[in-house]
């Protein structure tokens, strides 16, 4: 199965979004800090920037062919 382009960068993009959002609710205490949290924010963050360039990769490959 492939999977677009635009679908990564997306999806990518929100991962990196909960990676910003989830540490800043945690600092101004409206998320408890837990290792779990903490350790998904980080992940999903790292996770994101990845898929976002795979994405960007894919697409630039793409339009070059086109």
């Amino acid at each position: 199965m492939r999977l677009d382009a635009r679908f990564l960068m997306v999806f990518g993009l929100i991962l990196l979004f909960l990676g910003i959002a989830l540490p800043f609710l945690m600092v101004i205490k409206v998320l408890a800090s837990s290792f779990f949290l903490i350790f998904f924010s980080s992940g999903s963050s790292t996770l994101g920037l990845a898929l976002s360039m795979v994405g960007l990769a894919h697409w630039s490959r793409e339009s070059k062919r086109k």
